[in-house]
């Protein structure tokens, strides 16, 4: 058999195969399989529930559609972080000083890890944009955080001018240099078909140098230089005339009894 004719065998072999289905996309598997299905069944509950104080047959319609929306979506636990919490939000009284002084710390690592950069880095550990954020953080969300600090991400994206994508990396920055405490909440809000965990926004509280930006300032931190002078301190000097005054008294005691022995 030749090569040519294989090779219309082959293909005509293979039109002759039924075409395979498209591959769907499996949806991740609900490991608390009992979790989920104590959450389906409160929501048939509360729905039977409502169903029997129902009078007016359009608010039964929005039960209904309701009812096949929330089904759809899904357990609320799956929507909600596992490290949120209950939790309220921190207040941290602003102060100019305090600001002023996690700029100060901020901008320290940042020129002088600058100065030592790998080859081809355009900037030191935190980086312009981590610097940035910080600064909208101290001078700029801070001064009117009343009630403490809770902003969205697209608010703070929006106000500092970035992207959410570099808002996530620099917010990452500042933590890993204990500049910023993210704290991830959740909450419960009312439903028709009862109580609802949703996520909520997460808390930021804001910190003089903790971790590793406590180590960068230790290691960068100016040395004391040694005094040039050869003078001895004022310490030294009380202490030399004290041993001075001593032994001449006891020279001058050894005298004295040595001529009153005589």
């Amino acid at each position: 058999m030749s090569l040519q004719s294989f090779d219309d065998l082959f293909s005509a072999r293979l039109a002759e195969l039924p075409d395979r289905p498209a591959l769907l996309p499996t949806a991740n598997p609900i490991r608390s399989t009992r979790k989920a299905a104590q959450w389906e069944a409160a929501v048939h509950r509360a729905y039977s529930y409502m169903t029997g104080r129902l009078r007016d047959p359009s608010q039964q319609a929005e039960l209904d559609r309701y009812y096949e929306q929330t089904l759809e979506e899904g357990a609320d636990f799956l929507k909600v972080r596992k490290e949120a919490d209950f939790r309220p939000v921190p207040v941290v009284t602003f102060t100019k000083e305090a600001a002023a002084e996690i700029m100060r710390q901020a901008r320290e690592i940042e020129r002088e890890t600058y100065a030592c950069r790998a080859k081809g880095k355009h900037g030191g550990g935190l980086g312009r944009m981590a610097v940035q954020l910080l600064e909208w953080f101290c001078f700029g969300m801070w001064p009117r955080a009343r009630y403490g600090m809770f902003p969205s991400l697209a608010h703070i994206a929006a106000g500092s001018r970035m992207s959410k994508e570099t808002v996530v990396e620099a917010m990452k920055t500042l933590q890993l240099f204990g500049f910023l405490a993210v704290q991830p909440r959740r909450k419960r809000i009312d439903t028709p078909l009862g109580v609802k965990v949703v996520q909520d926004t997460n808390s930021y509280v804001l910190s003089l140098a903790k971790g590793l930006g406590a180590l960068a300032l230790a290691v960068f931190a100016p040395k004391p230089q040694p005094s040039e002078s050869t003078k001895p301190s004022a310490k030294e000097s009380i202490s030399y005339i004290k041993s001075v005054t001593r032994q001449t008294f006891d020279r001058l005691q050894a005298r004295r009894d040595i001529f009153s022995t005589a």
